[in-house]
């Protein structure tokens, strides 16, 4: 194929003319020579406020370092500098943020005054728009949902969300989930930045006035963008509570309901004041951020509402208040950390024996709290037919197997363990045997720890008949016997246990004044 060489002039020519592209042409001295309209935010601005100035000059918030030290670079190697990306202000419009990408090439027979370097401009402010959204998104999902706890939850959220997404955002849940939503009380469970709360602190609970962006959002379950004027109607419902909106500048705000399956669960409220309005693609973000955010305080209020259960279950299944015994003094601890499936009993015995009980049932919630009322039961049944002690848990195993079959545990794996001590005072002899359990501690009555090697069965639930080794001891009058659930070791400064103090056979207890160790 033959024919003329292009002409350099009318290639240069169409490029300026027709290149969606930002083209800039610089000096040595990186003024500019020549440019193009197309470059986003020069458009607004005339020629004699470009033609001959340097960057700083005309664009100073679009890092102008950052800009001469790459053109510099491309001009000092001979080689492009590719794709480098710079945000700031717009020249023409200060309010709105651009971010763009720069590409140089240096011109050969740079000199004095003449081309030196070709810069090349991308408007990618929608596109990294998009990637900004994306990340608040991913940062959301990365950092909500650690806890089960509701206030730590919503303050996740709002903590992720400020200040790459919004100025300001509030969580308001609804006090009462599934009823109807008019006039009901909405608690503030987390707002963010702490410093700019005025209006509504944090658990504080009260409706929202109606008819508002707030009501509505509730009501239709959508999520809506709302710009905010002074004029705006809906801010005639609380003239005072919502003054501080006004004060604060905000003017665009998203409002998106928190759902699940059961209704709403409250409000996401997001408020812009410096950043530029919210836009259509924010609000679709904001649909999809209330959306996992539901899930997770949903979460936790389910986590909180079985707790409750369980640990008003638990407490329920606990003694009400200790027998009256004539040869020993008995006293416990019970300061519940969970709603786990620690118990303890005191059982009095034929004779003036008495049995002292704790153990610890796997899990939490409702089902371990469940399990340790059967087997308490069970156990106490069984202390009352005068067994061998080592024969309780023998018992205990079977009926801990059972009780894991029957609910759909895990048949033949741990269901709990228990410690079991039964003094005889007549005797002064102390029998002890375990399952699992951590052995219970002695004390003499001069204060010294008296060593018993309780032998540690295995954990109950596996059934079979299993034999549990125990071990005996004789105390002396004063002697202090405690035991204590496995939480003790976890954290040692609360617990539930059962203690005693041993006394004259046959006479009344001795003094109580020393504290039983805490227990789980």
């Amino acid at each position: 194929m033959t024919g003329e060489a292009p002409d350099d002039a009318a290639v240069l020519e169409a490029l300026f003319g027709n290149s969606p592209q930002g083209l800039f042409v610089l000096d040595d001295e990186l003024r500019v020579l020549r440019y193009n309209r197309a470059g986003r935010g020069v458009s607004g601005l005339s020629e004699e406020e470009v033609l001959g100035s340097r960057v700083e000059e005309f664009a100073p918030g679009l890092e102008p370092e950052s800009v001469q030290k790459l053109a510099r670079e491309a001009i000092a190697t001979g080689m492009p500098v590719r794709k480098r990306l710079i945000r700031g202000p717009s020249p023409s419009d200060p309010d709105q943020t651009l971010t763009l990408e720069m590409s140089f090439f240096p011109l050969a027979g740079a000199g004095q005054g003449r081309p030196a370097v070709v810069t090349v401009v991308e408007d990618m402010t929608a596109q990294q728009a998009d990637t900004d959204r994306l990340a608040v998104l991913s940062a959301v999902h990365a950092s909500v949902g650690s806890t089960l706890d509701t206030p730590a939850t919503a303050g996740e959220l709002v903590q992720a969300l400020v200040p790459g997404f919004a100025d300001a955002a509030a969580v308001d849940l609804l006090e009462d989930v599934g009823a109807p939503p008019v006039n009901s009380p909405l608690r503030r469970a987390a707002f963010a930045p702490r410093r700019a709360e005025r209006g509504r602190e944090e658990g504080v609970s009260r409706p929202f006035p109606f008819p508002t962006p707030y009501t509505q959002a509730l009501n239709d379950l959508r999520a809506r963008l709302v710009p905010v004027s002074s004029g705006a109607e809906w801010l005639a419902t609380s003239p005072e509570g919502f003054a501080p909106l006004i004060e604060a500048g905000v003017h665009s705000m998203i409002v998106a309901p928190l759902t699940t399956g059961e209704g709403p669960l409250g409000l996401l409220t997001l408020y812009r004041t410096g950043l530029k309005p919210f836009e259509d693609a924010d609000l679709g973000i904001a649909r999809q951020i209330a959306a996992t955010a539901a899930a997770h305080l949903d979460n936790a209020r389910r986590y909180r509402r079985e707790h409750e259960a369980a640990t008003a279950l638990h407490r329920r299944l606990q003694p009400n208040a200790l027998p009256d015994l004539s040869a020993v003094d008995a006293d416990y601890v019970y300061l519940p950390e969970g709603a786990g499936g620690g118990w303890f009993d005191v059982i009095p015995l034929s004779g003036t024996r008495v049995a002292l009980v704790v153990g610890d049932v796997a899990g939490h919630g409702v089902e371990a709290a469940a399990t340790m009322g059967q087997l308490r039961i069970a156990l106490r049944t069984l202390t009352l037919q005068d067994l061998e002690t080592d024969e309780l848990l023998t018992h205990l195993d079977e009926v801990a197997a059972h009780v894991a079959a029957t609910s759909g545990g895990d048949a033949g794996g741990p269901v709990a363990t228990c410690a079991i001590s039964v003094y005889d005072p007549v005797t002064r002899r102390c029998t002890m045997v375990r399952a699992g359990h951590p052995a219970p501690v002695v004390v003499e009555p001069d204060g010294t720890p008296l060593t018993v090697h309780v032998p540690e069965g295995p954990a109950l639930g596996e059934g079979g008949g299993r034999v549990f080794t125990p071990a005996v001891v004789e105390l002396a009058p004063g002697s202090l016997l405690a035991h204590c659930t496995t939480g003790l070791f976890v954290r040692r400064d609360r617990g539930d246990g059962g203690t005693a103090r041993t006394g004259e056979p046959g006479t009344p207890a001795s003094n109580t004044s020393s504290r039983p160790p805490p227990a789980r």
